[in-house]
């Protein structure tokens, strides 16, 4: 039998094992649990081609199984992205400023940063007062630009076909499934290029008002923005033209020290 020809205009790069492993592994930045017939699926894979790259990661431990045989991250990959992140410059030079306007706002500070490659965002690092919040911020996964002050903050600076691939995805909202409203979507991200920052409430985690200000490379590609996310409990419309200069501040001062100013 005559092995199968590559899909058209694939390179080997594309279809080779390294590729596939790299693209397995980042799928753990997605969700922390696979099964094999999902993972296989949102790799465009076949299942048997798939099990056999998850058996090379196993004995290196990049990849292991929990008890219900779900795919999980290994040590190994856990160890090395920890590394990584703490050698991240962007995070030495964001953690003291998180933590300095935490400490002015009494507040949870958020740093995104912009997945470009895959129009798509994660928050990076934060650092939160005392009283945390009552819900769970999820460090270095991916999530949709379409939601959210942390991912409008994003998607109003990209580029105009950018922002067209964006909303032809329609991605629901991660916090309850509900649908985009595209003309809805359009208006906010008008209005965030206008102001220069973006606000929402209870669209990515319940009853949460964010407040982010996004900054910007030395040639002025947004690159990620800071965020406070505060309880609908704790907010108050008047506090938040107190808070917008403290964000403006921040932004500005992250973007000096990475001489992106």
């Amino acid at each position: 039998m005559q092995p199968s020809a590559p899909p058209a205009g694939a390179s080997d790069a594309d279809t080779g094992t390294v590729n596939r492993v790299l693209r397995i592994l980042s799928r753990f930045a997605e969700k922390d649990r696979w099964g094999l017939n999902e993972l296989s699926r949102s790799l465009n894979l076949p299942r048997g081609t798939t099990h056999r790259l998850l058996a090379l990661c196993k004995p290196l431990a990049f990849v292991t199984q929990d008890e219900e045989g779900q795919y999980v991250p290994g040590i190994e990959l856990y160890r090395l992205a920890g590394r990584l992140a703490a050698q991240l410059p962007l995070h030495h030079v964001a953690d003291p400023i998180l933590r300095a306007l935490r400490d002015r706002t009494d507040e949870t500070v958020l740093l995104t940063v912009l997945a470009r490659e895959d129009l798509k965002m994660f928050f990076s690092l934060s650092a939160s007062p005392a009283h945390p919040l009552r819900y769970r911020i999820e460090i270095n996964r991916l999530e949709p630009l379409g939601w959210g002050s942390a991912g409008r903050s994003l998607l109003a600076f990209l580029r105009p076909e950018e922002i067209e691939q964006v909303i032809a995805r329609a991605e629901p909202s991660p916090l309850d499934g509900r649908p985009m409203d595209e003309a809805e979507l359009r208006r906010s991200l008008h209005a965030i290029r206008r102001a220069g920052w973006a606000s929402s409430f209870s669209q990515r985690a319940p009853g949460a008002h964010g407040l982010s200000m996004p900054f910007f490379d030395a040639r002025g590609d947004v690159r990620g923005n800071l965020t406070l996310t505060i309880p609908d409990f704790r907010f108050d419309a008047a506090r938040q033209q107190a808070l917008l200069p403290m964000l403006r501040e921040a932004a500005a001062l992250l973007m000096q020290r990475m001489g992106w100013s």
